[in-house]
């Protein structure tokens, strides 16, 4: 089984009321339903206007998960709000560009970056 962690926290110098879920590990099949439920939790139970996941440690990510970052944002961008990225590592980038995701999310550097993007 591989291991993810996945933690929240308000991220303050926003607009709006955003969350940041900083992503470290493997997000793959073993783990990504009962991951996927947590963020559905956390947009539920906090009710932000924006997230900023942080992958920079990230390391995989199985198709599967791509599509639950997509259903996220599409749920974000339905209450007016925004997902962006920042910190994706190369292998990590290159999956989401390859499958156009990079379309619907904002990846970015680094964490002023995201702030700046939202």
């Amino acid at each position: 089984m591989s291991q993810v962690t996945i933690t929240s926290s308000n991220l303050p110098g926003t607009k709006e009321k955003t969350t940041l879920l900083k992503f470290a590990g493997q997000l793959d099949e073993t783990n990504i339903e009962t991951e996927a439920a947590k963020v559905y939790q956390i947009m539920e139970a906090d009710k932000p206007k924006h997230f900023v996941f942080d992958f920079s440690e990230l390391t995989y990510l199985n198709s599967k998960s791509i599509g639950f970052i997509a259903d996220w944002q599409q749920k974000v961008a339905a209450n007016g709000g925004k997902v962006v990225v920042f910190g994706a590592q190369p292998n990590i980038f290159d999956i989401l560009d390859v499958v156009g995701l990079t379309n619907l999310v904002e990846l970015v550097k680094n964490l002023e970056e995201a702030k700046a993007a939202l």
